[in-house]
């Protein structure tokens, strides 16, 4: 087994955890912050959670501001992402044309581009929570990748991580990296659920799996980095809080050289329209 490099010599990744504001642009302020102190720190991948654009305690109404993908909000993210170098990865409640809803997307951008996008494809109806009554599902289509230092990441958002089957199908377009930008609601045993899921999809998947939440007291805090063995080797604690970590993709290898699931697997995902 190869002797692993320190933190410094890795790429690394910075997670922000934080409560986003109901104003857009009150949150592109934040995360020109946050980004431009990653930087600084030597960090080329910084990612945020759920709802970055906007949120309010309660979750998205009807009266919820959007975000069009050619809008303002989306083209100053995109151009902090070309001025700094850094890949930034946010959730945004996104207004299309024609729709009277919002989609709740999660988007990666690198270069001054949108590079994936990913929409939430389970709504958070549960836990009395009513998600759909602002939000549209996602259409299911071809998983979205993009590259990082040398790992292919997919991206779901928050109550996706309790379907296994959305990991298995990015792991099946090739994803050794899964982000998971989240609002986990505070609860009775949702902190046990998120550490729980957390670290089953990375270790069925065997990939880097990197939870972004927002803090206490409307969620649960904790995000997270978990490697393909299931191990947590960056976990924040409940309030705003910013760090980061080197991420060694030599564990990918190590994970599936030992266990060569891929090779046992008899059951394939089926696509439900």
């Amino acid at each position: 087994m190869p002797k692993l490099e320190p933190m410094s010599a890795l790429p690394v990744v910075t997670l922000h955890q934080w409560q986003p504001a109901r104003d857009p642009r009150d949150n592109l302020e934040e995360i020109r912050g946050v980004v431009q102190g990653a930087l600084a720190a030597g960090s080329n991948l910084v990612v945020f959670p759920e709802y970055s654009s906007s949120f309010a305690p309660g979750g998205p109404s009807a009266d919820s501001q959007g975000e069009s993908l050619k809008g303002e909000w989306v083209a100053a993210v995109r151009l902090l992402s070309h001025e700094t170098g850094v890949t930034i990865v946010v959730g945004c409640l996104r207004a299309e044309p024609g729709e009277v809803k919002l989609r709740n997307t999660m988007l990666a951008l690198s270069q001054g581009e949108v590079v994936a996008r990913a929409d939430k494809l389970h709504l958070y109806d549960a836990f009395g929570g009513r998600e759909s009554e602002a939000v549209l599902a996602g259409k299911i289509d071809s998983p979205q990748l993009f590259s990082w230092e040398g790992l292919r990441i997919g991206m779901m958002a928050c109550y996706d991580l309790r379907f296994p089957e959305v990991t298995r199908r990015l792991v099946d377009a090739g994803a050794t990296a899964i982000i998971v930008p989240a609002q986990w609601a505070s609860g009775e045993h949702k902190a046990a659920h998120w550490d729980a899921l957390l670290q089953a999809r990375a270790i069925e998947g065997q990939v880097f799996v990197i939870a972004v939440d927002q803090p206490a007291p409307h969620s649960v805090g904790f995000s997270q980095v978990i490697d393909p063995w299931g191990r947590s080797i960056l976990r924040l604690g409940e309030g705003t809080e910013t760090s980061r970590v080197g991420v060694d993709r030599r564990v990918i290898d190590e994970v599936r050289l030992a266990n060569p699931m891929a090779q046992a697997r008899r059951f394939r995902v089926i696509q439900d329209d």
